[in-house]
């Protein structure tokens, strides 16, 4: 049985960047498909607040954001590397250039598809992305098409001289990092289809990061993976830095909260805090004690004084 066990939806673009990761590894994976909206119940026994995914299980450790997952896969799996040049900085940091490119693929779809997403879906995704005001990005579209184009332009111009992949011979992290974007808006608006129309090594590469799979997928239901967590030990944390800047140790009460999006707040007692990795160990009855695992880019850790208070 594979250990792996992956909490999403397909249609999400934030989920086809983990699955890349495991088709580009090659993993045998477990598929727990979650609603596309609230609520998420059975989800958030395991994270402790987060909505979002994909969250990725592995026994009694909860890995939130494809960051952090991409980060463990590359750790227990590191062959083939979602790293082919050998370092890990810059690809990791581009998930904040595909965040820029989703956004603006985002506004796009706004413009394009939402008269079409009903009244729950839009209220939902209303209070997801709080800081939009989608009447303005309906009005703003034509910046929404131009920053769209001139983010592929980006992906045009490291493809241009014939590499099969952003990096060379070989996808990785920079390819996943770009990818989930023209997957979504070519398949689902026209204009989008246009307006890449003029990028001729995008578009292959598109097609060769499609054709990777997505590894062996078998589906299961989320009370196998309630039994996974429960049976299982979380590991050994990796301790916290005496030196952080936030002054915790060990132990604390601390939440942990995204910067941007609404998807959720976590709480439990700090037992990693490094200067890109934090996690908290939390406890339910469904699952007993595990780990849940944040990158720190992107998310927010803060004292508390009641682990159980909102």
């Amino acid at each position: 049985m594979t250990e792996i066990i992956l909490h999403h939806y397909d249609a999400s673009p934030f989920t086809q960047r983990a699955i890349k990761m495991l088709a580009i590894k090659g993993l045998a994976w477990r598929s727990v498909i979650q609603p596309m909206i609230l609520p998420k119940d059975e989800l958030i026994v395991l994270t402790g607040g987060y909505r979002g995914t994909p969250v990725m299980q592995i026994g009694a450790d909860i890995y939130i954001d494809s960051q952090r997952i991409a980060v463990e896969l590359e750790d227990r799996y590191p062959e083939p590397s979602l790293f082919p040049n050998g370092n890990r900085g810059m690809p990791l940091a581009l998930v904040f250039w595909g965040d820029a490119f989703f956004a603006a693929g985002l506004h796009m779809a706004i413009h394009e598809l939402s008269d079409d997403w009903g009244e729950t879906f839009m209220k939902d995704r209303k209070a997801l992305f709080s800081n939009l005001d989608f009447e303005a990005v309906k009005r703003d579209f034509p910046d929404a098409c131009a920053r769209l184009r001139a983010h592929a332009s980006l992906v045009e111009a490291q493809l241009c001289d014939g590499r099969a992949f952003l990096q060379g011979d070989r996808p990785g992290m920079a390819d996943i990092q770009a990818f989930s974007v023209p997957w979504f808006t070519l398949a689902s608006m026209a204009v989008a289809r246009e307006l890449l129309k003029p990028f001729p090594h995008l578009l292959a590469w598109n097609e060769r990061m499609a054709g990777l799979g997505e590894g062996e997928r078998t589906e299961i239901e989320i009370e196998e993976a309630y039994r996974e967590a429960k049976s299982a030990d979380p590991l050994e944390p990796a301790g916290v830095d005496a030196d952080d800047p936030l002054g915790l140790k060990a132990g604390d009460p601390v939440e942990i909260r995204p910067v941007e999006a609404e998807r959720g707040a976590v709480r439990g007692e700090l037992v990693t805090l490094k200067p890109n990795a934090v996690a908290i160990r939390r406890r339910h009855d469904k699952i007993g004690d595990v780990v849940v695992h944040f990158p720190r880019l992107g998310y927010r850790v803060s004292a508390v004084q009641d682990l159980d208070a909102r």
